[in-house]
């Protein structure tokens, strides 16, 4: 499958103003996509805090870096606000390690992996559904490198806000699919024809 990445403008938010620039922003926006990274643990116990959180519209991609962004404020604002759809997936880990920086009521969330695990899809994750929908790879070869550091790479900057604006381009797809896989996968075991949906899609 051909490769899939956001090709719009990226912006890294390390500052009071680019952050008071970029949420204005997200304000205006319906709709945007989101997703939140951490420096990843190797070892039993290792524990890190989000470092950095992504936040996309379909025509641009927005970097927060918590290092010199705190959460805090209108970016908090931002995550609670009901009128403003976030759409991620997995969410519910993202708001509880948000939720260790900063306690908030979050609002306006809808988790693509959950809503397809509620219609019987267990392959849910961002790969798998960017590969049902759209037919195109999700490439996940910067997911585990470190996003503490101060300056982001360019193919960690394209990851991340693929990640996030993927989101975005899923929605649909998700919401307006009616297909009943629990009961499809019941009639496909009772026949002896059997569907594994890993079989088909291969998460992340």
């Amino acid at each position: 499958m051909e490769p899939i990445s956001f090709q719009g403008p990226i912006t890294v938010v390390d500052n009071i103003s680019k952050a008071e620039e970029a949420l204005d922003k997200l304000f205006a926006a319906k709709c945007i996509g989101f997703d939140t990274e951490s420096r990843p643990a190797f070892f039993k116990g290792q524990k890190f805090p989000v470092s950095i959180i992504q936040l996309a519209t379909n025509e641009e991609a927005f970097i927060f870096q918590l290092k010199y962004v705190r959460f805090a404020g209108r970016l908090v604002e931002l995550l609670s606000d009901e009128s403003i759809i976030k759409v991620g997936v997995g969410v519910q880990d993202d708001i509880r390690r948000l939720n260790e920086l900063c306690k908030f009521k979050h609002g306006g969330f809808f988790d693509l992996s959950a809503e397809m695990k509620r219609k019987g899809v267990v392959q849910s994750g961002a790969r798998a559904l960017t590969a049902r929908y759209l037919g195109r790879k999700l490439v996940k070869s910067s997911q585990k490198t470190n996003w503490s550091v101060s300056r982001l790479t360019e193919r960690q900057l394209e990851y991340a806000a693929t990640d996030a604006w993927i989101c975005l381009q899923l929605l649909d797809y998700v919401k307006n699919d009616k297909t009943d896989y629990r009961a499809l996968i019941a009639a496909e075991q009772e026949s002896g024809n059997i569907i594994d949906d890993a079989d088909h899609h291969n998460d992340e």
